[in-house]
């Protein structure tokens, strides 16, 4: 019976006979329960009855016969969706095992999508939703999609490595005679071990068995590991596989139901991309989400779907490649004649063609322009101005109506980011951000305020401006609203916060006690934002004094968080540390008695050992700033804090030198607070002075400011405290200990006044330090304290400037490097601190040089006048009809050094104009004649 039974072909009816007992059955199937119906739905789309061409032809036959009896299918079919679709999408349907239930399981889809296309699509997204399958793939590793991809019976750890056991495998000698499974050809034993076994008879089966029971025995514990491995490989292959096999199944009956209903899909294009972009850079289903992609494409207005294929590889390659990567195909700025002469070849170039064809007639439906619009954003997105921005921006521009469902939000935040990088765009962009901001909802005004924290002053205007006319109904008390506008309050830029301040009046904030965003907002990347978010912290505590105990806890907290094990490897969060420095700084004003303690023991035990330079710096300036503020009413409280340290064994060499430096400004800080017969005051100036030795130019400055207030108790040794910041400024061999003397100096003749220059020699010892030809130290030296001296003592300097003009001159000159270093940065000291008096006097004497037959002295005078960039800005705008045809007329110098000293000059002058308020000055130059900065190579 077995073999007759093997014999029989099977039998399959006539594609029409089974069409008729559908045709018979439906009626009885349908009074039987609600399940039938979806077994009579997917029935008459089965590739069995159903042609590939009309698939469903059969279930429209169905229809007219069942009506015929008075059965309207359709009626019944509507409040019994759910059913349905759940049927047609369980594993009797979508996920069966046989592939054709599969494909009329996705053929009923698309003709219930043409019946009731809402409920079946509700009834869809709740399956897909839920589908376990989205959060497995979420949740798989590197190594199980390496896994996947691995081939069966081989490790994923042996892809492209050579395996011995194989070779060993080859080179034993195979059996010879009916032992042998293969005659003349290499074979893997192996694969062979099932053939042999059949072949060989009963009386030889134990013989065989006996031969390789030795075999099993012999696995070493290598080998049987090594099948473990396959094992669990095995089971994350099959579990990758399902996943693979039931989202690919989902994808494409979306994609189904997408083409099935375009004008419907239409409406749910913005949604219905949410669910397919997170898998088109899956590695498993990309393929199949891609396709999906396309299917909703060929779903957008006319004539925009002409271009469906540009648009999903658009979509697919912005998913799946690097930001980097995708700016590289966006076309580079080309002249507008050759843009003309060449037609749109790459993938982006295309689409901006497709879009401006589609909106010759007017704009796009507000759903295909939702579902185009991350290509737009992407382009617009690029660091530089390309060819296709102009395009791109005249698009958006018709895309502002109020009344449409716009993404309003992305939309600003790209054009702030237009404003940002390419600030010409702002006439066209800024009418833009305003009609944007008409429709605006409740619900984005917090992300429209995201421009309030450019790092660019026109973008934050731009923003506000915006805001101004969102309409009053739209704009919602949120938290996030309040601390956005609450810091664009306290904008560093004064028009920014003078803007912003009449917004928060008009809307009616008031300050709020959660401090979380503005705790946020002090560790953002632009510096702009981290000022203004601690001024508005300090302002929202003048407003809550009862929560400065909190903040400053929560401060604290934020610090050790930001700081972090590893630091050692990449200080990522120094930034976040800064913000906090410039909180402190700010607080100073609202801090009470009571948290000095807290505040000191924090930046003793913490903050003074940053391993940021310039968060340790920001860190002593606030503790400094909290003495100055506080320190006169509180010695006794805080004097005990310092010395205690001070006096404290060192642990770790290296921080306690770090802390110890700001422990000693501070003391230094809190010293001036002392009457001046205290005996304390002389131990901290030597501590002071002692400091000044370290290498960091924010500690030497702090240093300084702290010995000034303190020369009142050093009257009687201030001949031998000067001499020996002198002898340690011209003759000490480390150039960090030499600069931090010049700033001792500074901070010590600003202590004394004046006069001390000539009653201490100062000025005489400067001068003859500059004329030291036999010690390059000792110029260098001198440079240094005239630089300083210029910064600390301003236009009171301004005499002896002039005087030192000379040597000055010829420092520029000097055959050490480290000198003409040194000249430089003093220039720029003394060009900075100028009056409109000084510049009048110098000028003369360097326009003089420029006449000079020796090519040194016009090298150093025009280096001078370079120099004068530096100026005040009125000052500046003074000379500059008498600087700017010298310096040009230096161009055409016989020498070499002169004119590239001249191109320099020129370059820092031009460059500094560029700051000037009276831009007529410059008209002024060119229509006078000197517009020689086309020479320049700029």
């Amino acid at each position: 019976m077995d073999s007759f039974g093997d014999s029989q072909l099977p039998f399959i009816p006539s594609t029409e006979v089974l069409v008729k007992c559908l045709f018979l059955i439906a009626p009885y199937a349908i009074d039987h329960s609600q399940r039938s119906y979806a077994r009579l739905i997917l029935c008459s789309h089965h590739p069995c009855i159903s042609s590939s061409g009309s698939p469903a032809g059969v279930w429209k036959r169905l229809q007219k016969r069942l009506k015929q009896q008075n059965i309207s299918f359709t009626d019944l079919i509507f409040p019994n969706i759910t059913v349905i679709c759940k049927e047609l999408l369980s594993k009797d349907g979508l996920f069966s095992s046989n592939k054709q239930e599969q494909r009329a399981a996705l053929c009923s889809l698309a003709t219930l999508m043409s019946i009731s296309p809402n409920d079946t699509f509700v009834e869809f997204e709740k399956h897909f939703i839920e589908l376990p399958d989205r959060t497995l793939h979420d949740g798989f590793s590197e190594n199980d999609i390496k896994i996947f991809f691995t081939s069966e019976g081989q490790l994923s750890t042996e892809q492209g490595v050579y395996v011995a056991e194989a070779v060993a495998s080859k080179n034993t000698k195979l059996a010879k005679g009916r032992f042998r499974a293969y005659d003349g050809q290499d074979a893997e034993p192996a694969k062979s071990d099932k053939r042999e076994s059949s072949s060989i008879g009963k009386r030889e089966t134990g013989k065989f068995t006996k031969k390789t029971a030795p075999v099993d025995k012999s696995k070493t514990a290598k080998e049987e590991a090594r099948e473990l491995q396959l094992k669990e490989e095995a089971s994350t292959r099959e579990k990758v596989g399902h996943v693979q096999e039931n989202l690919a199944l989902m994808l494409d009956a979306l994609g189904e139901l997408a083409i099935a209903n375009p004008v419907f899909t239409h409406g749910q294009l913005p949604h219905l991309v949410n669910y397919i972009e997170p898998l088109l850079s899956s590695p498993i289903v990309s393929d199949a989400a891609f396709c999906a992609m396309l299917r909703l494409a060929r779903c957008t207005a006319p004539p925009l779907c002409n271009w469906a294929t540009e648009i999903a590889a658009a979509i697919h390659v912005m998913s799946v490649e690097d930001f980097e990567a995708v700016l590289d195909l966006m076309p580079v700025l080309i002249m507008e004649e050759d843009s003309k002469k060449r037609p749109p070849s790459g993938l982006f170039e295309k689409i901006v063609t497709g879009l401006t064809a589609a909106c010759r007639m007017g704009p796009l439906p507000a759903d295909s322009f939702t579902f185009v619009f991350p290509i737009m954003e992407r382009i617009l997105l690029s660091s530089k101005k390309t060819s296709l921005h102009d395009d791109v921006l005249q698009i958006l521009s018709m895309h502002m109506d109020p009344i449409l469902p716009l993404p309003r939000p992305r939309m600003l935040s790209v054009l702030y980011h237009v404003l940002s990088t390419i600030p010409a765009y702002h006439p066209s962009v800024g009418p833009m951000l305003n009609e944007l901001c008409l429709g605006l909802k409740r619900d984005d005004l917090a992300q429209a305020l995201i421009g309030v924290y450019a790092k660019e002053v026109h973008v934050r205007l731009a923003c506000l401006t915006a805001i101004k006319c969102v309409p009053s109904h739209s704009v919602q008390r949120d938290l996030q609203v309040s601390t956005s506008l609450w810091i664009a309050v306290h904008d560093p830029e004064k028009a920014v916060a003078e803007l912003a301040e009449e917004l928060w009046d008009r809307f009616g904030f008031d300050v709020c006690a959660d401090y979380s965003g503005i705790f946020d907002a002090l560790s953002h990347k632009n510096h702009n934002v981290r000022a203004a978010a601690a001024e508005a912290l300090t302002a929202a505590l003048d407003e809550n004094p009862d929560k400065i105990q909190d903040t400053l806890s929560t401060l604290f907290s934020l610090y050790i968080q930001d700081l972090g094990p590893g630091v050692e490897f990449g200080d990522t969060n120094w930034l976040g540390r800064q913000g906090i420095a410039l909180a402190l700084h700010s607080v100073a004003d609202v801090l009470g008695s009571k948290d000095l303690p807290v505040v000191m023991t924090f930046l003793i035990s913490r903050a003074l050992a940053d391993p940021n330079l310039d968060v340790r710096g920001r860190m002593i300036n606030a503790g400094i700033l909290i003495i100055d503020k506080h320190g006169k009413e509180n010695v006794p409280l805080l004097f005990p804090i310092f010395e205690s340290y001070l006096n404290k064994r060192a642990s770790n060499e290296e921080t306690y030198d770090l802390v110890r430096e700001g422990v000693v400004i501070f003391t230094g800080a809190l010293a001036k607070h002392l009457s001046k017969d205290d005996p304390k005051v002389h131990s901290v100036v030597e501590k002071l002075l002692d400091v000044l030795n370290t290498p960091s130019e924010a500690v030497q400055r702090a240093v300084s400011d702290c010995l000034s207030p303190l020369m009142v108790s050093k009257q009687e040794e201030a001949q031998s405290l000067v001499s020996r910041l002198l002898d340690r400024m011209m003759k000490c061999e480390k150039y960090g200990e030499r600069r931090g003397a010049a700033f001792g100096l500074a901070g010590v003749v600003k202590g004394f006044r004046i006069t001390s220059l000539k009653k201490y020699g100062i000025a005489a010892t400067l001068q003859q330090g500059l004329e030291d030809r036999a010690s390059a130290k000792s110029r260098e030296g001198a440079l240094l304290g005239f630089e300083c001296l210029c910064e600390k003592l301003g236009r009171l300097f301004e005499p002896y400037v002039i005087k030192m003009l000379p040597l000055l001159l010829v420092s520029f000159s000097d055959q050490v490097l480290a000198v003409r270093e040194a000249a430089e940065c003093a220039a720029r000291a003394m060009m900075s601190q100028l009056t409109g008096h000084g510049v009048k006097l110098v000028l003369p004497s360097l326009l003089k040089g420029l006449e000079d037959k020796a090519w040194r002295t016009k090298q150093s005078s025009v280096q001078l006048l370079g120099a004068m960039a530096y100026c005040a800005p009125q000052q500046l705008s003074q000379c500059l009809p008498k600087i700017v045809p010298k310096l040009t007329e230096v161009l055409t110098d016989t020498h070499p050094k002169v004119q590239a000293a001249g191109q320099t000059a020129l370059q820092q002058v031009m460059l500094a104009c560029l700051f000037l308020i009276d831009t007529g000055m410059l008209l002024c130059l060119i229509s006078d004649g000197y517009c020689y900065f086309s020479r320049l190579e700029v």
